[in-house]
């Protein structure tokens, strides 16, 4: 056989090689990704409602892969037996489906929170004040995590509590009173009194029975 068929053939035999390869790395990829799916931590046992849970988002997964509602139960049921690694990454392809579902970026920015990763923390509740502008979680998350994580970010709580509450009364003709009370809170952590106090009043306005507010609305006047 000549030198340019030996070639040839070595060529041929070379992208045959590389096709089979790549079948049966295509072939094993969707075991590999339901192993990680469904896989729990050694030693855990759920719970007969656990289980149920389980197994029927596991067989919802199997004839559609694509129902974020079964991911979401998978991811459920890891975080409640403490598996946040294996949570974490079952949302995140859940969001990869729906990646404006505010249960879904929640529940992630509550596991990064947990995980010390307060970045992406920050960008799961920044994401939901986005799509779901009035999910006061997000504001109080967000603001907590301000005020004790990210501190050089604290200031920036003020303008989104700001638009929120402004926004808010152009549809409803009035916010809820949740905004009003930790945009209070807010300059009070910040030694602003002049302008917590307003804010204060505003929530006794709307919730008369807060003691809470009453408390820091009296120490706030007693201040010089």
């Amino acid at each position: 056989m000549s030198k340019k068929y030996q070639i040839f053939f070595l060529i041929v035999l070379i992208l045959l090689i590389a096709v089979a390869g790549f079948f049966l790395y295509q072939r094993h990829q969707p075991a590999s990704e339901e192993n990680e799916i469904f896989s729990l931590p050694e030693g855990v046992i759920l719970t007969e409602n656990q289980q149920i849970k389980f197994d029927d988002a596991k067989n919802s997964l199997k004839a559609n892969p694509n129902d974020h509602l079964a991911l979401i139960a998978i991811a459920q049921v890891k975080y409640q037996v403490q598996d946040l690694d294996g949570a974490e990454k079952v949302y995140l392809m859940a969001l990869e489906i729906q990646p404006t579902n505010t249960l879904i970026l929640n529940n992630l920015g509550d596991i990064y929170n947990q995980q010390k990763e307060y970045e992406n923390a920050e960008k799961m509740y920044l994401k939901i004040i986005e799509v779901n502008p009035n999910w006061r979680n997000a504001y109080r998350e967000l603001k907590t995590l301000y005020r004790f994580h990210l501190k050089e970010k604290y200031p920036q709580i003020e303008g989104f509590l700001l638009k929120a509450i402004e926004d808010n009364k152009k549809v409803f003709g009035e916010a809820p009173v949740d905004f009003y009370s930790m945009l209070a809170v807010y300059y009070k952590d910040t030694s602003q009194k002049e302008k917590a106090i307003p804010y204060y009043e505003k929530v006794l306005e709307l919730d008369p029975n807060n003691e809470g507010a009453k408390i820091d609305l009296e120490e706030l006047k007693k201040l010089k």
